[in-house]
């Protein structure tokens, strides 16, 4: 019976891994910090679906396939925070539109945390410079549980870059600007990757003028590997989070079809 099932196993992970696309993506991530000396653990599960199927057929990187092609899609996540005794729960749904025929881009989230009247939706609006350029503009509009909103708003760009040799760079960077905190948050990241499979990456992250500041930034490393053409692999590690103040340590998997 145990041969059996891990002859399954084996066969589900299996399936598909030498495809050239997929129409579908789960993933789980899991993650853990500390605020004020309280652990936080979080869960996030995900699916993703594709209204064409991503091709992986070429010398792009697996995980910018989706961006260099331009597929459009629709997502929704389910998510569970946990500190000491105490759980909250979250979802969100969105999409990402994009099209080979035109140079148009939009994105758009909503998240909703259940049991209370918090919500929040973030969107981009962009436009492809060229096929692996980038450049939009974005918002975060929240309405906490006690009342009233506020909408922030900022830019935001992503490049690739073809070394010419089978590797590729991956640059962002993104300005939000926080009106009723009078505060800008500001970020950059850059992966390298190694062939199709595999990638390394760093990110900074500062509000206004704390560049620069050990203390009141956060400096970010990260990895991701397809183990098979199908199932990835990553982790990643913030040191003094924005959102936390403290490290956040994530791992992950995701699998296609």
């Amino acid at each position: 019976m145990k041969r059996s099932m891990l002859a399954l196993l084996i066969a589900v992970v299996s399936t598909g891994a030498a495809a050239n696309s997929y129409q579908n993506e789960s993933s789980v991530d899991y993650g853990n910090s500390e605020i004020n000396g309280v652990d936080l653990d979080l869960w996030q599960l995900k699916h993703q679906y594709f209204f064409n199927a991503v091709d992986t057929s070429g010398n792009t990187p697996r995980a910018e396939a989706a961006f260099i092609n331009k597929n459009a899609s629709v997502f929704g996540t389910l998510s569970r925070l946990s500190a000491d005794s105490e759980d909250q729960n979250g979802w969100s749904v969105g999409g990402e539109y994009m099209d080979q025929s035109h140079n148009f881009y939009g994105k758009l989230e909503w998240l909703h945390y259940s049991g209370t009247d918090y919500q929040e939706v973030d969107g981009t609006v962009g436009y492809f410079i060229s096929n692996d350029w980038l450049v939009g503009a974005i918002f975060e509009h929240s309405r906490p549980d006690q009342g009233g909103s506020s909408t922030n708003y900022g830019v935001m760009t992503k490049k690739l870059w073809d070394l010419g040799t089978g590797d590729m760079i991956n640059l962002e960077a993104n300005i939000l600007d926080y009106r009723n905190d009078s505060a800008t948050r500001y970020g950059v990241g850059a992966d390298y990757y190694f062939g199709k499979n595999f990638s390394a990456g760093v990110g900074y992250q500062w509000i206004s003028d704390g560049v620069l500041s050990e203390s009141e930034d956060s400096l970010s490393l990260r990895t991701k590997w397809f183990a098979l053409p199908n199932l990835s692999l990553s982790a990643s590690v913030a040191f003094d989070a924005l959102e936390t103040g403290d490290d956040v340590y994530q791992v992950g998997a995701s699998y296609r079809f």
